[in-house]
């Protein structure tokens, strides 16, 4: 090794100063060249990773408005059956229109007090259920009922909440009720604010 350190200072030595300056252009030359392509490449690396992190949030993004997307919402209606000759029996049922099942939910009814009994559960043997405060809207007072069930509703099936007796001259005019329900899916109807359902015969 020492032998041809000295041959290649010698052979140096032996260049014209012109042609050594020259030389040692050139290899800046070069190595700024490699400088810039080692630099070009690990852009193009940068470039690719970039490209591939993008891809991989745009589909977790995909990933997190499909289930964004899939939520249990609730539609309230009501059904009217005689019975007794003067007496309506009325039933609420809820509906989930959601794309997801709702592992329980909270539902509350504001029923208006001069023209209905209190709510009873669905097996309509059994107690009637609490009923909260009174409430009073749009000059009407409200009694206000809000229960939480514990049991599933799965997309598109529907179930009875609760029941009640209504006098069939009360049915004879309409009235309101309103309603609203709460699960992990949020508020229904959207917006928070309640629902109304007409009740007239």
């Amino acid at each position: 090794m020492g032998s041809f350190l000295s041959k290649l200072a010698a052979t140096w030595a032996g260049i014209q100063p012109g042609d050594r300056a020259a030389i040692l252009i050139a290899i800046i030359a070069i190595m700024a060249v490699a400088l810039v392509v080692y630099q070009t490449s690990l852009l193009i690396l940068q470039a690719d990773l970039m490209k591939r992190q993008s891809r991989i949030v745009e589909r977790q993004h995909e990933i997190l408005e499909r289930q964004l997307a899939q939520r249990p919402e609730f539609d309230m209606t009501y059904e009217l059956r005689h019975h007794t000759d003067d007496t309506f029996l009325i039933e609420f049922r809820v509906r989930n229109t959601g794309t997801k099942s709702a592992n329980g939910f909270y539902w509350l009814i504001l029923t208006p007090v001069n023209e209905f009994h209190e709510l009873l559960r669905a097996d309509v043997t059994a107690p009637v259920f609490n009923a909260g405060t009174h409430v009073e809207m749009d000059g009407a007072k409200y009694r206000e009922t809000s229960i939480y069930r514990s049991e599933p509703l799965y997309p598109g099936r529907a179930t009875t909440l609760a029941v009640s007796y209504l006098v069939q001259e009360k049915a004879k005019v309409p009235f309101l009720v309103w309603w609203q329900i709460s699960s992990e899916g949020g508020l229904s109807p959207d917006g928070g604010g309640l629902g109304k359902i007409t009740v007239a015969v």
